[in-house]
């Protein structure tokens, strides 16, 4: 099942990090990187309620896509259909030494609309203090 997690690993005063896990049935990646404080409350808002109408689209990005940022990491949403299947596409620049535009991956994982709604209102827990929180997008109890 394709799945998507985010967890708070490290923190600051002013920016913390995250990693990103996303599973698609044929590709599996993880990416760090770091985020301002409050800097997934734009993320986890539009989620809560997206999408408002069949056509919406969604961008939102952390890091920096030059070779000498942070790890870069993008997230795409859109409706597949009207029948509430949402595609996400996932962009993650690698960090294993080599520049992030010679590894990197791009793929697609899917959900559903009240599954993205859950994850995004489960995403404000990010930005409390505290490392440690995780929260995953389709996650099987």
């Amino acid at each position: 099942m394709d799945t998507l997690s985010i967890e708070r690993v490290w923190e600051d005063a002013d920016f913390f990090e995250i990693e990103v896990e996303a599973l698609s049935e044929l590709v599996r990646a993880r990416a760090k990187t770091y985020i301002p404080t409050g800097g997934i409350a734009d993320l986890a808002l539009e989620l809560a309620t997206f999408p408002r109408n069949p056509n919406d689209r969604y961008f939102w990005e952390a890091g920096g896509k030059d070779d000498n940022s942070t790890p870069y990491i993008s997230l795409e949403f859109y409706c597949e259909d009207k029948l509430g299947h949402i595609t996400v596409e996932i962009y993650m620049g690698i960090n294993d030494g080599a520049p992030q535009s010679k590894h990197n991956c791009c793929f697609f994982i899917k959900t559903e609309i009240g599954l993205l709604n859950s994850f995004g209102k489960s995403l404000t827990a990010l930005n409390e203090r505290g490392t440690g929180k995780k929260i995953v997008l389709n996650e099987i109890d």
